[in-house]
């Protein structure tokens, strides 16, 4: 269902948080629940959604705490115009280990 033409149009591939904009941009379009299947809507819905986002933000947070997460010097950084905040090109950056 994920990639139903039908539902989500020609450019299903394509990673475009506006679709779910109204035509004019003002306001969000209602989209059913259930076509999000990754993890489902209703009584049938994934037992694990909230300790899927638990593990998330753990695997985050130890990242964060064990590695240094540097911008390369050089890279410019430019937001793209969207619904979410994305980097136009991009973000490179550089990871170490912290001491």
């Amino acid at each position: 269902m994920g990639r139903m033409e039908e539902i989500w149009g020609g450019d299903w591939m394509v990673f475009r948080p506006e679709r779910w904009l109204s035509p004019d941009g003002s306001k969000n379009v209602h989209i059913p629940s259930y076509k999000f299947m990754t993890f489902a809507a209703g009584p049938r819905a994934c037992l694990g959604k909230k300790i899927t986002f638990v593990h998330a933000k753990q695997v985050a947070s130890a990242v964060l705490c064990n590695y240094k997460v540097e911008v390369v010097e050089g890279h410019r950084v430019s937001p793209a115009v969207s619904i979410v905040l994305f980097m136009k090109d991009g973000l490179k950056v550089r990871v170490s280990r912290r001491k």
